[in-house]
């Protein structure tokens, strides 16, 4: 499946909304003021946009997946902010350099193949005075755990591949966003009725999951349902359990 109709699959709204609070720790970490102009790169269905919108910013929010943009705009209209929504690559961003005072991506950016031309891209675009502000779940995390599981039972990745959690690893980002960069790790808490009922939930919503089991079938939810009895943390017949994310704050130049 091609990937940005692959981030249009399943209910990927219902998904995100579950992360919001994410998006809220990015835009205050990115220091964003009223009046400044920011762009956030892979910005899904607005989570780190609308709020920096809120803040009476410029807000610019890129994505390359239509469909996903689709349900930003209705985001951004019902949060009664105005956004500009644009479809682009986060490894070819089409804007002049130095344009914009804030950079930021929420679990966005990670998913580019190449890291260091998107690293790149994230500075070129970043004013000399701005600052960059960006959120990945970490590798040994939770979530990491999760990708970690379903790339094992997937075809090899192509030569050259960069897990997207490396951007969660505080050697890396430094190696792409230089020395300066500052790091804070958060958390976010999911909870489900049942690991089956969050199971099915997710097979049937997040788009990787999705695209996972067209190609290899029931062996991904065997896999799944097996990662998320491992990771629950709750005793009484109910899902609960935490991702770690990291936040990096870095300086364009």
């Amino acid at each position: 499946m091609d990937p940005s109709e692959m981030w249009g699959t399943g209910d990927y709204k219902a998904v995100a909304d579950r992360i919001a609070s994410a998006g809220e720790t990015v835009v205050e970490r990115a220091g964003i003021e009223p009046g400044m102009d920011v762009l956030d790169v892979a910005c899904g269905t607005g989570n780190a946009t609308v709020p920096a919108a809120k803040l009476a910013a410029r807000v610019t929010g890129l994505d390359f997946a239509p469909d996903l943009l689709e349900i930003a705009r209705e985001h951004g209209a019902d949060s009664m902010v105005e956004v500009d929504w644009i479809e682009g690559d986060a490894q070819d961003l089409p804007f002049e350099d130095d344009s914009f005072d804030r950079v930021i991506s929420c679990f966005g950016h990670m998913f580019a193949p190449d890291h260091k031309r998107t690293a790149d891209e994230l500075r070129r675009v970043c004013r000399p005075e701005g600052r960059i502000t960006i959120a990945c779940w970490t590798p040994h995390g939770k979530i990491g755990e999760m990708f970690r599981r379903i790339g094992a039972i997937s075809p090899p990745p192509p030569d050259g591949f960069h897990p997207p959690t490396l951007w969660g690893d505080e050697e890396h980002v430094r190696e792409l966003l230089g020395e300066g960069v500052e790091f804070e790790r958060h958390q976010v808490e999911w909870s489900g009725e049942s690991v089956e009922g969050y199971a099915d939930f997710m097979e049937n919503s997040f788009g990787p999951l999705i695209d996972a089991r067209e190609q290899l079938g029931d062996l991904v939810h065997e896999t799944y349902l097996g990662y998320l009895n491992d990771v629950n943390e709750a005793d009484d017949g109910t899902l609960r359990f935490r991702g770690e994310y990291l936040v990096s704050v870095a300086p364009p130049g």
